[in-house]
């Protein structure tokens, strides 16, 4: 069955999440554990969560999909972050979410390579502590600075290590760090690359954004358009999404400013599972 949803704010609480969700008509969604920059865990309501959960049951909206702070650095062994990842699949446990998105950090002052075991070593200590049951799954990234995972090679490393971290493939963030999937030809090629040398069975969620940013530019796009109204378009994405094995995965879109954009994304989406 065909998954598609948003990535809703957290603002207002349980009680507005659940109405955000009703008119959306996704039938997944994703929400930040904290805040876009970190934070403390948003607030729960037992009663609120119980009417939530009951909500999303009935309507078989699933899966939940709890999104990291954009701020956490695995790669740093010196941060705190390990112990707030910890948190949230906590707060992921008490949402019954199967998948936490997380970005993988950045390199700084090491070696991209001693930074790609540091991230290893980090999430594997994290799943031999928790009894969280979901899988991790680790985002793509645009190559902006020291990101690390713009490369499908180091992504790919980060992805196969372990059978609870999988793959978050951001396709908008893929074409600002240079691969091309607009037009039937690169979309035909790229389809290939991911198949053949990562495997598409190594990836849960597929985010579908847009982007002010040109292929390759490997720019942190900090304000992206909805979906439509930037480099990539409607017209960008039509060949990439009519691919089977991407039909199969969970779609999310991120940026949707009001309920007019839910509409006119799910409308356009639909159109691939006709």
């Amino acid at each position: 069955m065909m998954r598609i949803g948003f990535h809703f704010p957290f603002s207002g609480g349980l009680k507005k999440l659940k109405e955000r969700i009703s008119s959306s008509r996704g039938n997944t969604f994703q929400i930040f554990a904290r805040g876009l920059r970190g934070g403390t865990l948003h607030e729960l309501n037992k009663k609120n969560l119980n009417a939530l959960q009951e909500h999303i049951e009935y309507k078989n909206i699933k899966p939940v999909i709890i999104h990291a702070p954009y701020v956490y650095n695995l790669a740093n062994l010196e941060s705190l972050d390990e112990e707030k990842v910890l948190e949230d699949l906590e707060y992921a446990k008490q949402f019954r979410a199967p998948y936490y998105v997380v970005h993988p950090g950045y390199y700084t002052k090491q070696h991209p390579l001693i930074a790609m075991e540091n991230v290893k070593y980090q999430l594997w200590d994290i799943l031999n502590q928790t009894d969280w049951m979901g899988q991790i799954l680790v985002k793509n990234m645009r190559g902006a600075g020291t990101e690390m995972a713009a490369d499908l090679r180091e992504w790919r490393e980060l992805i196969t290590f372990h059978p609870q971290v999988k793959g978050a493939l951001d396709l908008s963030r893929a074409y600002v760090a240079g691969y091309n999937f607009i037009g039937e030809e690169n979309s035909e090629r790229f389809y290939r690359v991911i198949e053949d040398y990562i495997g598409w069975e190594n990836i849960k969620v597929i985010y579908i954004n847009d982007t002010h940013y040109t292929l390759g530019s490997r720019r942190d796009d900090r304000s992206p358009p909805p979906l439509g109204e930037g480099t990539i378009g409607f017209i960008g994405y039509q060949h990439i999404l009519s691919k089977p094995k991407v039909k199969e995965k969970i779609w999310i879109v991120e940026n949707s400013p009001d309920s007019s954009y839910y509409l006119r994304t799910i409308d356009y989406l639909l159109r691939f599972f006709d």
